[in-house]
């Protein structure tokens, strides 16, 4: 198991406390530092404390609601978009039968199917 050095643990504290370390070996190796190492523990255990308190100082302040102008603006931007980008789709299926001859019969089944997709855009 690799070991890590306190300047990196505590560099890259936020990125652990946010479970944003880029693999889950990274994570065994700051938990084996932490187990081994008081001081950046206590470092870490402070930084979690801070940006809990954050957290819901920030939940507790903006419990406004936006506007209802902000709505019908984004609804009106959905809208647009929606009519820049129009995707049709067509499916056809043909299907031929021939018979030739009096009693005896020859038949001749031909089935076509054809799908087209075609898009839109106004890119202006």
């Amino acid at each position: 198991m690799n070991h890590i050095a306190c300047p990196q643990v505590q560099e890259n504290l936020i990125l652990f406390i946010d479970h944003e370390l880029p693999s889950p070996t990274d994570y065994q190796v700051f938990e084996i530092h932490f187990q081994d190492c008081q001081p950046c523990t206590q470092i870490m255990e402070v930084e979690r404390a801070a940006i809990s308190m954050m957290q819901e100082l920030l939940r507790r302040s903006c419990i406004e609601s936006a506007p209802e102008e902000l709505y019908e603006r984004i609804q009106d931007q959905i809208n647009v978009l929606s009519a820049q980008t129009q995707v049709e789709f067509f499916s056809q299926t043909t299907v031929t039968e021939i018979t030739f001859g009096e009693g005896d019969s020859f038949q001749i089944t031909h089935e076509v199917t054809q799908e087209y997709t075609q898009e839109f855009r106004d890119d202006t």
